[in-house]
């Protein structure tokens, strides 16, 4: 019994030692039957820090399913003020010979794309990610989850 109590304090401890320099990240599922060009994924990140740097980086997971070598997407950000930008991103996840980037868990396929790198929030509050597909298809096949992670620069 104290040998257990004594190795998860110890787990607890290490997990808690470990410094980890994002403010945010998460993932939406996209919908089984296929990402219709209609569907947004939304992110809604709260951000303190107006001084600091910081990294955002695009999540992708796809199946083998996919058919394409590139995923173009329409990334939409809105300021806690209600100020829009809009810009349009096409990422590389399979190499030109088909085969794919990114780590692979069984069938999925996850990459990190870097989005904008050395940003300072102008504002504090809620910044709205909104992500739609932007394939030229009714409904996208093969991407299983798409993500946004905002970390604090990486000082070196």
């Amino acid at each position: 019994m104290k040998n257990n109590f004594f190795a998860a304090a110890c787990i607890l401890i290490l997990f808690a030692s470990c410094t980890d320099n994002g403010i945010y990240r998460q993932n939406k599922p996209i919908a089984s039957t296929g990402w219709h060009k209609d569907s947004t994924a939304q992110f809604t990140a709260p951000v303190a820090d107006t001084i600091s740097e910081f990294d955002i980086y695009i999540y992708v997971r796809n199946t083998n399913d996919y058919p394409f070598q590139n995923l173009y997407l329409f990334l939409k950000t809105t300021s806690p003020r209600g100020i829009s930008a809009a810009d349009t991103i096409n990422l590389i996840i399979a190499d030109d010979y088909g085969k794919w980037t990114g780590k692979s868990i069984s069938r999925i396929w996850e990459n990190k794309f870097p989005y904008i790198g050395n940003i300072k929030f102008a504002n504090s509050g809620n910044y709205v990610f909104d992500i739609r597909q932007g394939m030229r298809l009714d409904v996208l096949k093969g991407i299983s989850d798409v993500g946004i992670e905002i970390k604090y620069k990486d000082k070196k």
